[in-house]
């Protein structure tokens, strides 16, 4: 009979350190899931060196991209935050326009001398950019001497930014440089139509890679 007793003792005192074991497990890896939590706990930045702003202008009725971007960007107010969203709400910037480059530097100086310096205090590019929400972004854009604000909308993969927009430089009263530059590119923006047409459209993306520390 002790001998039954036995028989039946040994597999409880198996069964109780394998349920104490499986318990100190679950606690480490509690604690390491709040550990790993902590380490990815970090700060980000938006900088113009990890930067682009292109643009996409368009030319004939068949609406045929122009493409280019800038090559220059400054940055101010910019903040560390625990989230992109922090990162970039209330970030002010600045482009030159001498800055501006389209592969094309015939192009590059028409767009420059026949567009931009047609306009009224127009050699930078300035803003405030103003987040919404998780998707939404309103810029305030000063052009022409004019400031209106466009919304944008932004995305994020790992620690790579992208912000994607359209303008219309209509809304920045520049009606007389659109009407100048195409003048000067009117042989270039003929479609197989015979019609000549510069659009007023531009599209915006931004790329940016968000410094994290």
């Amino acid at each position: 009979m002790r001998f039954f007793h036995f028989k039946l003792l040994i597999p409880l005192i198996t069964l109780f350190f394998l349920t104490t074991l499986n318990s100190c497990d679950q606690f480490n890896t509690s604690k390491n899931t709040k550990d790993h939590f902590d380490l990815t706990g970090k700060k980000y930045s938006f900088v113009s060196e990890t930067t682009t702003v292109f643009w996409t202008g368009y030319k004939t009725t068949d609406k045929i991209p122009v493409k280019g971007h800038f090559t220059k960007l400054t940055i101010t107010n910019s903040k560390p935050g625990n989230t992109a969203k922090d990162a970039i709400d209330g970030l002010e910037f600045s482009i030159p326009v001498s800055s501006l480059f389209s592969n094309e530097e015939s192009r590059d100086t028409k767009l420059k001398d026949f567009f931009f310096k047609v306009m009224d205090q127009t050699e930078l590019l300035s803003g405030k950019l103003q987040v919404q929400n998780d998707t939404l972004i309103k810029a305030s854009l000063k052009m022409n001497g004019v400031t209106k604000t466009i919304p944008l909308t932004y995305f994020l993969s790992g620690q790579m930014l992208s912000i994607r927009g359209k303008m219309d430089i209509l809304d920045w009263n520049a009606q007389t440089a659109l009407a100048s530059l195409h003048e000067q590119c009117e042989e270039k923006h003929t479609g197989n139509d015979g019609i000549s047409k510069t659009w007023s459209e531009v599209d915006i993306a931004v790329e940016s890679y968000l410094k994290v520390e």
